[in-house]
C-alpha cells in the first residue's frame, strides 16, 4: 500500500524544521575545525596536532556510534522519537564543549555532539523525502541538507565576529541554541512518518497523524484488508523485511548497491572531515593570515551548499548517480589545482569546487542512497551508510594531523586528500542506476 501513498507537496514544518536542525548541525561539524587555530595557541593545554585530530575524530566516532543505533532504531519505534532525541544530544555537547576545561574533557564532549548529530542526519533525511512529491524528492532531500554547508559557512564567519568578543567558548555556546529554538516547536509540528506507519502495517495510525497535522498525504480510501501470514504472499514477505530492516539492504539487487554506498561514503567522509579540521590550518600554513583562512572555510561551504541546490535539480530530471560523480570530479580538480600553489585569484573557486566535491556531493548522496532504498530500510540503510562512513570521517583528521606533525607542506596534504574523491570516482561506477 506505500506505493500507493501520495505526497502532494513537502509540509513546511518538517522542512523547515529540518532544515534549521540540520543548519546547526553543519555548524557544529564545521565549528571545531574553525577553533583549531585557537586551541593550538592556547598555552596552558599545549595541544599538538596529533591530539588536535584525535579530538576532531572524536566527533566522528560519536557519529559513527549514532548513526549505526539511530539509523535501524527509527525503523524499529519511529522517526518522531529519534528525532527529538538527537537534536538534544548534540546540543548538550555543544554545552559541554564550552565548558570543557582540558584537551581531554573537549574530546570526550565532542563524542557527546557525534552522538547526536550522527543520528540525526538519517532520520531527518528519511522523513524530508517521504513527506516530498516522488518527483522532487532528490531536490527536498538536498535542500534540507544543504542546510548543513550554511551553518559551515556560519561557523567560519562566526569565528571571524565572536571568537575576538566572547573566545572560542561563545563559539560552542552557540551551538546550544537547537535546545531552546527548535526542540519546543517540534514538540508539537514534527508528525511521525506516515509512509513508514503505512510499511509497518499501522494504516489507522497513518490517518490519525495526517488528521492531527493536516498533512498533504492521500492514502487510498478503501484500504485492502491485512494479508494472512502464509509464506507464498508478497504481503508476507514486505512484512518480514519490514521487521528485519538490516538484513534487507542485503537482499537481491540491492547488496552491490550497500557495499558501494558504504565504500563511496568512507572516502567521501574522509575528505570532508579532514578538510573541515584542517583547512584553516592548511591555508594559514600555505602563508594567509588567520581571517583569510576562515574566509576559506566559507567559500568551501559556499561551493557545497551551490553544488546541492543545482545538482539536486539536475538529478531530479535525470540520473542522481551520475550528478554524485561530477561532485567528485569537482573535488579532484579543486585539490589537485590548491596543490599547484596557484595565485591568489584562483584559490578561491578552486576552493569553491573543493565544497562542491566534498561536502555538495556528499548531499546527493545522501539523497541518492536515500531514493534507492525502500520505506521499510530507508531509514537502516541511510544510517549504516553514514554509520560505517564514519571510518574515514575519523580517519581524515588524524590524516591530516599526522602529515602536519611530520612537516607535510599544505601542497602535499591536499593531494593526500585528492586521493580520496578519485578512488569515490571507481567505486560508485559500480553503483545503481536509477530513472529520474
Amino acid at each position: 500500500m506505500a506505493a500507493e501513498i501520495r505526497v502532494t507537496r513537502t509540509p513546511a514544518a518538517i522542512m523547515s524544521l529540518s532544515v534549521a536542525a540540520l543548519l546547526f548541525e553543519g555548524y557544529d561539524i564545521n565549528v571545531y575545525g574553525a577553533v583549531v587555530p585557537y586551541l593550538l595557541r592556547r598555552a596552558d593545554w599545549q595541544l599538538t596536532p596529533q591530539f588536535a585530530g584525535l579530538i576532531g575524530s572524536a566527533a566522528v566516532v560519536g557519529m559513527l556510534v549514532g548513526s549505526l543505533v539511530a539509523g535501524p532504531l527509527t525503523d524499529l519505534v519511529g522517526r518522531r522519537r529519534v528525532y527529538l532525541t538527537t537534536v538534544v544530544c548534540f546540543s548538550a555537547g555543544s554545552a559541554l564543549s564550552a565548558v570543557a576545561s582540558s584537551p581531554e574533557f573537549l574530546l570526550v564532549s565532542r563524542v557527546v555532539v557525534g552522538l547526536g548529530l550522527g543520528g540525526f542526519i538519517p532520520v531527518s533525511l528519511a522523513m524530508v523525502l517521504e513527506y516530498s512529491p516522488a518527483a522532487r524528492r532528490t531536490f527536498a532531500t538536498a535542500m534540507a541538507s544543504a542546510g548543513i554547508g550554511v551553518g559551515g559557512g556560519l561557523a567560519a564567519l562566526a569565528t571571524i565576529w565572536v571568537a575576538p568578543v566572547a573566545g572560542y567558548q561563545g563559539l560552542f555556546w552557540l551551538g546550544v541554541a537547537p535546545l531552546v529554538l527548535i526542540v519546543p516547536v517540534a514538540l508539537l509540528r514534527v508528525p511521525e512518518s506516515v509512509i513508514l506507519l503505512v510499511s509497518l502495517g499501522r494504516v489507522d495510525d497513518a490517518r490519525a497523524q495526517i488528521r492531527r497535522y493536516r498533512l498533504p498525504v492521500e492514502l487510498p480510501a478503501e484500504p485492502a484488508a491485512p494479508a494472512v501470514a502464509t509464506a507464498d504472499t508478497a504481503d508476507t514477505a514486505d512484512t518480514a523485511t519490514a521487521a528485519r530492516p538490516l538484513a534487507s539492504l542485503f537482499a537481491p539487487g540491492q547488496a552491490r548497491a550497500t557495499v558501494v554506498f558504504w565504500v563511496t561514503n568512507i572516502l567521501s567522509l574522509l575528505l570532508i572531515f579532514g578538510a573541515l579540521t584542517w583547512l584553516p590550518v592548511l591555508m594559514i600554513k600555505a602563508g594567509y593570515g588567520i581571517t583569510n583562512a576562515l574566509v576559506f572555510l566559507a567559500v568551501f561551504q559556499a561551493g557545497a551548499l551551490t553544488a546541492s541546490i543545482l545538482g539536486s535539480l539536475v538529478a531530479d530530471r535525470r540520473e542522481p548517480r551520475t550528478v554524485v560523480l561530477a561532485g567528485f570530479g569537482c573535488a579532484v580538480v579543486g585539490l589537485a589545482g590548491l596543490a599547484a600553489h596557484p595565485p591568489t585569484a584562483l584559490v578561491y573557486p578552486l576552493v569553491m569546487l573543493m565544497g562542491a566535491g566534498a561536502n555538495g556531493a556528499q548531499n546527493l548522496l545522501l539523497a541518492y542512497i536515500a531514493t534507492f532504498y525502500p520505506p521499510h530500510s530507508r531509514g537502516s540503510g541511510l544510517g549504516l551508510a553514514v554509520a560505517l562512513g564514519r571510518l574515514g570521517g575519523i580517519a581524515g583528521p588524524v590524516v591530516g594531523g599526522l602529515l602536519l606533525a611530520g612537516g607535510a607542506t599544505a601542497e602535499q596534504n591536499f593531494l593526500v586528500f585528492a586521493a580520496a574523491p578519485l578512488l569515490a570516482l571507481a567505486a560508485l561506477a559500480f553503483g545503481p542506476r536509477i530513472r529520474a
